[in-house]
């Protein structure tokens, strides 16, 4: 109903439940984010939109940890830049915007993107939102 493009899509089970699930739908420059319990009492499903700067990765294409997260991520991922470093995250584990295998993968630099040797990205983990996913398995507005 949302008319939503996507060129892949994820189904996965929400965390510590198998009843909830949330769905990827990724197009290049964006991903929508939706949940669907099975105890919904209709097939609707509300999605997010969260942007991906997948530009910033087109100078580090051939950069070998960008190949190699992209690989791993099965394509799944999020391309964001933060002080000055680009960040590539893994889509299939986590909740926006919180991932668990994020990775500085470049920097900015005069203004364009180069490549940096691959690093785990140190974010603080905001579980305030836990709650909320699991009130989603019975309350559509949840989330």
């Amino acid at each position: 109903q949302q008319n939503i493009g996507y060129e892949r899509l994820l189904a996965t089970p929400a965390p510590f439940n198998t009843v909830l699930w949330r769905i990827v739908a990724m197009n290049k420059n964006h991903y929508h984010e939706g949940y669907y319990s099975l105890l919904d009492q209709h097939a609707n499903i509300s999605f997010h939109e969260y942007p991906s700067q997948e530009s910033l990765l087109e100078p580090l294409a051939s950069h070998w940890p960008v190949e190699r997260l992209r690989w791993f991520s099965k394509g799944f991922y999020k391309v964001s830049e933060n002080n000055g470093k680009i960040i590539m995250s893994d889509l299939r584990m986590g909740l926006e915007p919180d991932y668990v295998f994020a990775f500085i993968v470049g920097s900015i630099s005069n203004p364009h993107p180069v490549p940096a040797a691959s690093e785990r990205y140190q974010s603080v983990r905001d579980w305030s939102r836990l709650p909320a996913v699991l009130r989603r398995i019975w309350d559509t507005n949840a989330l």
